[in-house]
């Protein structure tokens, strides 16, 4: 091993033992104490292994904004939202899930079957989801997990699988989930998880992480070749965009940063400075994405990422609870949004499956994708043609800095967020 590979090691070693500690990262201040879980073992992750996609408050890069937001003397959502981050209700009213009345009066998300995908085993993932539902009035889910670690444990991902789950369950608590914990984040450990998911026969699967693009991943194909799921995933962190975000058979999910009114409602979001974004080096841009508006920004061949964006700046992220750091976490990033529109999707394949309409798919050669859904939403001249489904963004850098956010679809937050209860009557409403 050469001494850069050694150094690099020996750095991840001592950041996972900082977060373990619980000296690295942000705490709330109203955290729940309880005894932490003693680890057995630590996975030392290589340059090519899948990384969550998660950021703590203290870890958030500064919001750039545009001279539009300067000249209208407009605050960063970080300083007008508290420091305890949003609350599940502040998620769902902001984007309108609140409203939402699901077929039968059952909960929402009821009798679709979710997979999340993470990484190493977490023994407390169902007490700590109790724990945080009985905090914010919610049923907690019934996990149904399925360990492929034995013992081996990860606080890094001990604190992602837990904002997997509580932020579906805030989203779609009627939903059967199942966790797929993979033995390491090696790509083949993860790619077994990935397959494990798929031959359970879930209607969604939710990866909320990300890998460096690699010359071969379009191999890779077979791996979301399921045309009866709804494949989601995180655009990354930092720069460029992420595989298996960047596959055009998977919603690929960016970040914004949100500002709310008293009344919580979403006044305008801007994008996420350090949310991934850009176009992918090696996947060719899909049919869906063959579109005026979308050629108008990305004047290469290639899939441009993300699809979508939600709310993922830390100072205004989801509150998680996690026992084996000790408590209550403020939690940003490409996690929290991809966990947050995979709850939206099966909001929408709830009431396609009332209706007796097929589960949505997003492999891109499917007769109805998903994501020709989402694009059919933009006009020929950029612009959203339903705006009471989209939220455009129009302020802000991602990819850390390197793409403007602009009116119509852009390369930071691609289509925006969403209005989810109009998304849903849309969704209902598609072949």
């Amino acid at each position: 091993m050469n001494q850069s590979a050694t150094w690099l090691r020996s750095a991840v070693c001592v950041a996972v033992c900082l977060v373990a500690t619980g000296l690295y990262g942000c705490k709330s201040d109203n955290s729940d104490q309880e005894e932490p879980v003693q680890e057995d073992a630590e996975y030392v992750p290589a340059a090519d292994d899948f990384q969550h996609a998660y950021v703590l408050a203290t870890d958030d890069a500064p919001v750039e904004t545009s001279s539009f937001r300067q000249s209208m003397s407009l605050q960063s959502s970080a300083s007008s939202t508290s420091s305890g981050g949003w609350t599940p209700q502040q998620f769902l009213t902001a984007y309108n899930v609140n409203t939402v009345v699901a077929p039968n009066n059952k909960p929402l998300g009821y009798g679709i079957k979710v997979a999340i995908i993470t990484a190493y085993h977490y023994s407390n993932l169902q007490n700590d989801l109790n724990k945080w539902a009985s905090k914010y009035s919610q049923k907690p889910i019934t996990l149904n997990i399925i360990n492929q670690a034995g013992n081996i444990t990860n606080s890094n991902w001990a604190l992602q699988s837990c904002l997997a789950v509580q932020m579906l369950n805030a989203v779609a608590p009627g939903a059967t989930v199942y966790v797929i914990e993979a033995k390491s984040v090696s790509q083949k450990d993860m790619q077994t998880a990935i397959q494990t998911a798929a031959n359970i026969g879930v209607n969604i699967i939710s990866m909320p992480f990300g890998a460096p693009e690699f010359s071969t991943e379009g191999s890779l194909a077979h791996l979301f070749a399921n045309t009866q799921i709804a494949w989601i995933a995180a655009s990354g962190t930092g720069a460029g965009p992420t595989f298996p975000g960047t596959s055009p058979d998977v919603v690929a999910v960016g970040g914004t940063s949100p500002s709310l009114s008293a009344s919580l409602v979403l006044l305008f979001e801007t994008a996420l400075a350090d949310s991934a974004a850009g176009m992918s080096i090696y996947e060719r841009m899909p049919n869906y994405q063959m579109i005026p508006s979308v050629q108008n920004a990305n004047t290469t061949a290639f899939r441009s990422v993300p699809d979508v964006a939600f709310n993922a700046n830390p100072g205004s992220g989801a509150q998680v609870y996690v026992s084996i750091l000790g408590g209550y976490f403020v939690v940003g990033g490409n996690s929290v949004s991809t966990s947050f529109f995979t709850g939206v999707v099966a909001i929408a394949n709830q009431f396609r499956k009332s209706q007796s309409k097929p589960m949505l798919s997003s492999i891109s050669t499917s007769s109805n994708p998903l994501q020709r859904s989402l694009y059919g939403l933009m006009s020929s001249n950029g612009g959203p043609t339903n705006s009471t489904v989209l939220n455009d963004v129009v302020d802000g850098y991602a990819g850390e800095g390197s793409y403007l956010a602009e009116p119509g679809y852009d390369i930071a937050t691609g289509l925006g967020s969403l209005d989810v209860a109009a998304f849903v009557n849309y969704m209902a409403n598609q072949p």
